[in-house]
C-alpha cells in the first residue's frame, strides 16, 4: 500500500513551513507599518493567506490531486518548462539557503559570538541534507515531532500577565505608521511558505480534508503570530516596539529562572526545529524541480548538489543587514509567486479542460 501524507501531517507541516525566525521582528513591524493597533494587522494577513490558500485548494480539486509540473507539461513545451523548473529549482533552494543563514547569524550573535559561521552554516546543511534524502513522507513524520517542541511555547505567554497592560491599547486604530501597503508585504512574507503544498499534492490523501489541513496549519500560524504581537503591544509601548529589532526575543528576556541564565538564548535555540523544517522542504522542492529536468539522476545526489551549492551561496551574504536585504527581495518575489502561481496552473487545467486533455494521476 502507497504510503499518503494524511490530515494532521499537513497542518503540522504548513504550520512549521510557515513559522520562522520572522516571527521574532513582527511586533515591530506592525508597529512601524500599522502604528497602534498594529496587531489587528495579523489577523488581516491571516485571512489574506487563507483566501490565497483557497486557490491552492482549487488547483488541487481541478486536477485531481496531479503534480504542477505534470499539469504544466501538457500544455507547455518541454523546451520551454526546462528553463522554467531551473529557474525555480534555483529560486525556492536559495529562498532555503537563507532563511537557514538568517537564523545561524543571529544564534551565533546570541550565544556563540566567536564561533565559526561557517562551520555552524555547514552543521545545519547537514541536518538539512540528511532530512531531504529520506524524503517527503519522513520530512512530514519530523515536522510532526519538531511541532511538539515549538508548541509548548505558546505558553510563555502567561508569563507576561503580570506585566501586560491594556492602556498600551489606544482606541486609535492603525495611526503612527507608514507605507501600510508595504509593510503589509513585507510582514505577508512572515506567512509564505505554505505555497509549497502545491508540490506536496501528489503524495497527500484524495479526501476532502486536505484543504482544511491547509487551513488548520496556516490558521495555527495567524494564531501564533497574533498571541505574540497582541502580548507584545500590551508589554511594551508603541515607540519601545518601533525601535526594537527583535521585540519578541527581548520580552523572552524578561522570563528569569533561579537556575537559568539568558533564557531567551535557549528558547531562541528551539527555533532551529522549525527553520530546519523551512529550509528543508525548500530544498526538497527545489528537488522536485530538479527531478523533472533530469528524471533518470539519483535524487540524493542531487540533494547533495543542491545543499552543496546553498551552502556557497550563503556564504557570499557577510552582515545580518546584507542577508535580510536579500531575504527581504527573494520574499517580495515569493509573496507575488503564492498568488500568480496557483492561478497560472487554474488557467491551464481551464484550457486543458477545453481541449479535452485527461487527468493523468
Amino acid at each position: 500500500m502507497k504510503e499518503r501524507l494524511y490530515s494532521t501531517h499537513i497542518a503540522l507541516l504548513v504550520f512549521m513551513i510557515q513559522t520562522g525566525v520572522s516571527a521574532l521582528s513582527l511586533s515591530r513591524k506592525a508597529a512601524v507599518y500599522f502604528g497602534t493597533n498594529g496587531w489587528l494587522s495579523i489577523l488581516i494577513l491571516g485571512c489574506v493567506a487563507a483566501i490565497n490558500i483557497v486557490l491552492i485548494s482549487i488547483v488541487n480539486r481541478m486536477g485531481n490531486g496531479m503534480s504542477v509540473f505534470d499539469i504544466m507539461e501538457k500544455s507547455i513545451p518541454r523546451f520551454i518548462v526546462i528553463p522554467i523548473y531551473l529557474l525555480l529549482s534555483a529560486y525556492l533552494a536559495a529562498i532555503g539557503c537563507l532563511v537557514g543563514k538568517q537564523y545561524i547569524h543571529i544564534f551565533q550573535l546570541i550565544a556563540f559570538p566567536t564561533a565559526s559561521p561557517l562551520m555552524l552554516q555547514g552543521c545545519f546543511n547537514l541536518l538539512v541534507l540528511i532530512l531531504v534524502t529520506k524524503g517527503i513522507y519522513n520530512i512530514s513524520k519530523a515536522a510532526t515531532v519538531f511541532s511538539l517542541l515549538i508548541l509548548w511555547m505558546v505558553f510563555l505567554l502567561f508569563a507576561f500577565s503580570n506585566d501586560f497592560e491594556f492602556e498600551r491599547m489606544t482606541p486609535f486604530v492603525f495611526k503612527g505608521g507608514r507605507d501600510m501597503l508595504v509593510g503589509a508585504v513585507d510582514m505577508f512574507a512572515a506567512f509564505v511558505g505554505y505555497e509549497l503544498i502545491l508540490f506536496v499534492m501528489p503524495y497527500a490523501d484524495r479526501s476532502k480534508k486536505w484543504t482544511r489541513s491547509v487551513q488548520i496549519g496556516n490558521l495555527m500560524t495567524t494564531l501564533t503570530y497574533f498571541s505574540f504581537v497582541f502580548i507584545s503591544f500590551g508589554f511594551f509601548s508603541l515607540g519601545q516596539l518601533k525601535i526594537m529589532i527583535y521585540p519578541l526575543l527581548d520580552m523572552l528576556a524578561y522570563i528569569q529562572l533561579p537556575f537559568v541564565e539568558r533564557l531567551e538564548n535557549m528558547l531562541f535555540s528551539f527555533l532551529l526545529f522549525t527553520v530546519v523544517v523551512t529550509s528543508t522542504m525548500y530544498t526538497w522542492s527545489a528537488g522536485e524541480a530538479v527531478h523533472h529536468v533530469f528524471p533518470k539522476a539519483n535524487r540524493n545526489v542531487m540533494a547533495l548538489f543542491i545543499v552543496f551549492i546553498t551552502f556557497l551561496l550563503s556564504i557570499l551574504p557577510d552582515t545580518l543587514y546584507e542577508l535580510e536585504l536579500w531575504l527581504k527581495i527573494l520574499s517580495y518575489g515569493e509573496v507575488a509567486f503564492s498568488f500568480a502561481f496557483p492561478i497560472f496552473l487554474i488557467l491551464l487545467l481551464l484550457i486543458q479542460g477545453r481541449m479535452g486533455v485527461k487527468s493523468r494521476v
